[in-house]
Formats: C-alpha cells, sequence, structure tokens
C-alpha cells in the first residue's frame, strides 16, 4: 500500500527559500563569513561605546579651551597602548526652520556665522510643457514663482566652531547645539 502512494514535490512556500547542501569548502566560508560578520558588529559596538567616551571627553575639553581663547578641532589622546586623533570638523547641520532660535543664541553675530543660501528648482511640470518653457524664455520677473520652486538653507562660515565659543556663553552653548548639530567627529 505505501508503494503505491504517490510523491509530488512542491514548490517553496512563498517566502521560504531553500537550503542548500554545500561543498565542505562553502561550508567552511559561510561559517567564516558568519563569524567575522559576528567579530565585526562586536567590533563596532565597542567603537560605538568608547567612541562616546572618548568624544565627550574631547568635547569638555575643546570647550574649556575654547572659553579660554584656545579653540582648536583636534586633539590626540593618549592610551595606555596606543594613541587616538579626535577631529571635529566645521561641518554642522542646521535647519531653517530654526533661523529664528539660531539668531536669538547668536544675536548681532548671526548674520557673520550663518549663511543663507537660496536654492531654486524648476518645476517639473515646466519640463513637460514646451509651451511653459517658452513663456518662461520671454518673461521671468512677477512670474518667477508660477515656474521655480525656493527653499532657503543655512550654513556655517568658517570658523564657525571656533567662533562659537567667543559670542555664546557657556549657558547658552547647549541651547545653540540644539539648533546647531555639529557632525560626528572623526576618531583614528
Amino acid at each position: 500500500m505505501l508503494g503505491a502512494t504517490q510523491t509530488t514535490t512542491e514548490a517553496p512556500k512563498k517566502g521560504k527559500m531553500p537550503t542548500l547542501e554545500a561543498t565542505p569548502e562553502v561550508a567552511a566560508a559561510v561559517d567564516q563569513y558568519q563569524e567575522a560578520k559576528t567579530a565585526a558588529k562586536q567590533a563596532e559596538a565597542v567603537m560605538d561605546l568608547a567612541g562616546a567616551v572618548i568624544t565627550g571627553f574631547v568635547r569638555e575639553k575643546q570647550d574649556a579651551d575654547g572659553f579660554a581663547g584656545k579653540f582648536t578641532g583636534s586633539y590626540q589622546i593618549m592610551g595606555k597602548k596606543s594613541a587616538a586623533k579626535v577631529i571635529y570638523a566645521n561641518k554642522f547641520s542646521l535647519s531653517a526652520d530654526d533661523g529664528p532660535q539660531l539668531a536669538e543664541i547668536l544675536g548681532p553675530e548671526f548674520d557673520r556665522m550663518v549663511t543663507k543660501k537660496a536654492v531654486v528648482t524648476l518645476k517639473a511640470s515646466v519640463f513637460e510643457d514646451e509651451a511653459a518653457q517658452q513663456r518662461l524664455m520671454a518673461l521671468l520677473g512677477d512670474a518667477f514663482p508660477e515656474f521655480f520652486e525656493t527653499k532657503i538653507t543655512l550654513g556655517v562660515t568658517k570658523g564657525f566652531n571656533r567662533d562659537i565659543y567667543r559670542v555664546v556663553t557657556p549657558e547658552k552653548l547647549a541651547d545653540l547645539r540644539v539648533f546647531a548639530r555639529q557632525y560626528k567627529p572623526s576618531i583614528r
């Protein structure tokens, strides 16, 4: 009776993938790959935790030096077995929406330390309409918003990371960092 039963092979169910039996060489490569992947994740976690300790230490020293008039953007730190360099670049993330808060914190130095840039983009509808393109060529003036979308972006001037220590008080520095987020420093 069992011999009379037909066996059917079903395709794998959607979402389930077939498992392959590998040669010893491929199996060893799979194991090496997965072990390296695990080690890399563990190393990345250690680097994240240690990096936060290092950059926090450097940030405190940089703030103290900056308010003392001895600003520097990078430091070398000696460990027990090696050294690390921490480099804070003059790169910040600013939002145009936060302009009023930045102006309040930076006071009269805002216009000197923060750049405003208008970004103009030709509307997609103009690309698709030849008549609109011809009209654009014939006139601009008051019709400018019919064809272009504009957006204001903010940036920092050269030396912003140094000048903030002359412009804000230590109490206002934390407020400034809410609206002018400095890019993550490089640790080498």
